[in-house]
């Protein structure tokens, strides 16, 4: 894609906007949720990362004012039920464990 890359056409203010977006965006989160996993279970952990996938779109939506689809939204409220659902519902711990 070098060919029809063009790196330099970038504004001075959209550069800036670039760099804080991936230090803040990727670099914070990302550090966040490596500092927090470790305090809950595996699968909560998991599920809280695939938060990631339907707060994108509202994220954009807040920050650039781009309206996500019907499907989107139906997608992301799906995900944000489960997680949700994951979270504030007791579990159930009365099987027993063969043994």
């Amino acid at each position: 894609m070098l060919p029809f890359a063009q790196p330099l056409s970038v504004s001075g203010t959209n550069l800036g906007m670039l760099a804080v977006f991936g230090t803040s965006q990727f670099g914070l989160g990302l550090l966040l949720l490596a500092l927090g996993t470790p305090l809950v279970s595996a699968t909560r952990g998991a599920l809280i990362g695939t938060l990631q996938t339907p707060l994108a779109p509202f994220l954009v939506w807040l920050a650039f004012g781009e309206t996500p689809s019907l499907a989107t939204l139906a997608g992301g409220a799906i995900v944000m039920a489960a997680v949700l659902a994951d979270v504030l519902l007791p579990r159930r711990l009365d099987r027993v464990m063969p043994g």
